[in-house]
């Protein structure tokens, strides 16, 4: 079975790469979401579908068995080929990050033709979805997706290889440091491109007299000014996976209710020994159990924080938490192999 891998956020030298995995040849995409939909700036009036290039990706779906991608654009494809009566695929959704950008697809479709294309994508026993914490799940089920197509698989990083293929390579061998994030080096790292509560980690870095390094989109998230925070701004990936490695304590600190996210970051930590110290919300208790693999403290707790990051820089039992941790990781990397077996009809190697 030829599966189409459909990157939302790489393409350029990946495009037409083929990956092997659990039996399946994946072949990377020559378009992303970006190319078929335009998001006006805020207060313009919704999306605008490029006609053109969305005609060539349902065009190139047409020589694959199935397609692997993430929820707008599968949404998008999935309705256009139903609506033109193309030949059925499997599709595999990553809902890994929640499903705004499908609501102003939605209501384009709505308006246009009085169909509701995530609706169809539901109801199509060919469509499994899946999300990486229980809670997500949850929140899809009272959203009307069918509770028998949405699978939960712990973020790992085998399943980030076959999502992105830089980073199995990066997995692979740790690069060393760039001169930039030498200071990175045996401290504290916060990383990631989604929300983080840097208001409370200011807090904390200040009580406990540590410098703390966030490497961040800073665009997307914006810094909290405290001398106590040493900001970076996005790098490749082979660096940001170094980053993580060389950190000795990666700092998730989150909001109270945050469900869906840091799952990514986290999993990379747990691959490379990285002691985690979180905050106890749901996107995190699939992953991290408090003085058995990590630290959790309560979201907002500056005070908390601060001891638990002293704390995990003596840590005694270090060895022992990042052990359980790396454990948890290569365990649950085989649930994603049966997810996609499962959606693709193939037998889990």
């Amino acid at each position: 079975m030829r599966i189409l891998h459909v990157l939302n956020e790489a393409r350029g030298a990946l495009a037409g790469r083929r990956i092997r995995w659990s039996g399946l040849e994946l072949t990377i995409a020559g378009f992303t979401f970006e190319d078929l939909v335009h998001f006006r700036r805020s207060g313009e009036q919704g999306p605008v579908i490029r006609r053109e290039a969305l005609d060539l990706a349902v065009a190139e779906c047409d020589g694959y068995d199935g397609v692997f991608a993430e929820a707008p654009e599968a949404v998008l494809l999935h309705y256009v080929r139903s609506r033109r009566r193309l030949r059925p695929l499997r599709w595999l959704v990553n809902v890994v990050q929640v499903l705004d950008r499908v609501e102003p697809l939605r209501a384009l479709v709505r308006r246009a033709y009085g169909e509701d294309p995530l609706a169809l994508a539901a109801a199509s026993p060919l469509v499994r979805w899946y999300v990486t914490t229980r809670v997500h799940r949850e929140r899809l089920v009272e959203a009307g997706l069918p509770a028998e197509r949405i699978d939960f698989h712990p973020a790992t990083t085998a399943s980030q290889g076959c999502l992105l293929p830089t980073a199995a390579e990066a997995f692979a061998e740790v690069a060393p440091l760039p001169p930039a994030l030498a200071g990175v080096r045996g401290g504290v790292l916060v990383a990631g491109i989604n929300s983080r509560d840097l208001a409370t980690l200011a807090g904390a870095a200040e009580r406990a007299s540590l410098e703390i390094h966030v490497l961040t989109d800073l665009r997307r998230l914006p810094p909290v000014d405290s001398p106590w925070l040493a900001y970076h701004d996005l790098v490749p990936l082979r660096d940001f996976v170094s980053a993580v490695g060389h950190a000795r304590v990666l700092a998730l600190p989150l909001r109270a209710g945050e469900w869906s996210c840091g799952q990514q970051t986290l999993a990379i930590a747990q691959h490379l020994g990285t002691l985690v110290v979180a905050s106890d919300v749901p996107a995190v208790r699939d992953y991290v159990e408090d003085g058995v693999n990590g630290l959790l403290v309560p979201p907002g707790d500056v005070g908390a924080l601060a001891a638990a990051l002293r704390q995990a820089l003596q840590e005694p039992r270090r060895e022992a938490l990042v052990a359980a941790g790396a454990r948890r990781n290569a365990r649950d990397g085989a649930i994603f192999e049966r997810v996609f077996a499962a959606a693709f009809g193939a037998s889990a190697a």
